[in-house]
């Protein structure tokens, strides 16, 4: 079988059994190096991009997908990713028109509503309004992309001759998507955590390979301590650098504020000071990010059952931060060229770390 071409579809595979033979210290999920580097693929296909004006780029996405698929080993058998850059080419496309006819056909129904010159509905063709009635149907939109990207990944992603997919309905997880969306600022941010981790688990229970179905763990209590430290310690910091700013460079501030002007600013001193404060004043919320997307990736992971196989995933949370630190830098400094490099050395980095282990529904353990 050549990787180009379309697995031929057999039984489906077993994880558990793998699972079994992976005893004696063996891991269930491994990474295995490519024949090429990923530095020497990311160079190759960034000058194609620029060759062709970044018309390449969607078939160097696909390219750097297939090679880290090809890396990641489950039972000793490597996945396949069967997407093409003229599918993602297409899927920009129409992305691209819907979003334009859908704005569009908001801002003439309100500007023109607007004109009318009926007091109500002159209400709503204020910019603000405006701007709330386009977001709304945007919103809703995400939801049914985030869901169509995910199924159109797995229907692309084959293991051992079966590929994955969702059988879900994409509106009904937008509409989920949606409504859950404002809780996240009625609760501060509260529900932030539940909210995405119920969204994460519905499709995973929707997930399948072959005739096998995924379930999910919901056990969130490690996301929220995470949450709480961002929360709590974030919040603090943050309060105290504003406090900080406006000792330092309070006139200035409130001066700028009120010319609606940037210029007190710019005065000497004013400028390096206000930046230092919030560089340093900051940097620690920055960590306190990285810490709850270390428990995020964790959470994510060790959701996921599969044929009575759960995995689970622990992260040294620090060099797991400076990991994203040093792989959002190369991303900046290559304008994006080197971007499976960075992909690449995290999925290494989690995958070296997950484990498995036998998992019971907990309905068994009662009836047991």
């Amino acid at each position: 079988m050549t990787w180009s071409a379309r697995p031929v579809p057999h039984e489906t595979p077993r994880v558990a059994a793998q699972a079994e033979q992976m005893a004696g210290g063996q891991r269930l999920i491994t990474f295995s190096e490519p024949t090429e580097s990923f530095l020497s693929q990311s160079i190759r296909n960034f000058g194609m991009t620029l060759a062709t004006l970044g018309f390449y780029s969607f078939w160097a996405r696909a390219e750097a997908r297939r090679q880290l698929h090809r890396c990641i080993r489950i039972g000793g058998q490597p996945l396949d990713y069967t997407g093409t850059g003229r599918e993602a080419f297409v899927a920009f496309l129409l992305g691209t028109l819907t979003t334009v006819v859908l704005v569009s056909t908001f801002i003439y129904f309100f500007t023109k509503a607007g004109a009318t010159g009926d007091q109500a509905r002159a209400a709503l063709s204020d910019f603000r309004f405006r701007r709330l009635f386009i977001s709304l149907p945007l919103i809703f939109l995400l939801g049914s992309v985030v869901y169509r990207k995910r199924k159109q990944l797995l229907r692309r992603t084959w293991w051992r001759g079966q590929h994955f997919d969702l059988d879900g309905q994409p509106y009904a997880y937008a509409l989920q998507h949606f409504w859950t969306a404002f809780l996240v600022p009625l609760t501060l941010g509260w529900a932030a955590p539940w909210r995405a981790s119920r969204l994460a688990r519905r499709k995973i229970r929707e997930m399948h390979l072959g005739a096998q179905r995924f379930e999910a763990v919901s056990e969130v209590a490690s996301l929220y301590r995470a949450f709480a430290t961002l929360w709590f310690g974030g919040g603090i910091i943050y309060v105290a650098t504003m406090v900080l700013l406006g000792l330092t460079i309070g006139p200035q501030l409130l001066a700028a504020f009120g010319m609606q002007s940037l210029q007190p600013l710019m005065l000497p001193g004013v400028l390096s000071t206000g930046l230092t404060v919030l560089v340093v004043g900051l940097s620690p919320v920055l960590m306190f990010m990285l810490y709850y997307r270390a428990a995020w990736t964790e959470h994510q992971i060790s959701s996921i059952v599969f044929d009575g196989v759960r995995l689970r995933l622990t992260l040294p949370k620090a060099r797991f931060a400076g990991l994203l630190l040093w792989n959002g830098f190369i991303k900046i400094v290559s304008f994006g060229a080197f971007q499976p490099v960075a992909d690449a050395a995290l999925a290494r980095f989690v995958i070296d770390r997950i484990q498995t282990e036998a998992w019971t529904p907990p309905a068994a353990v009662r009836t047991g």
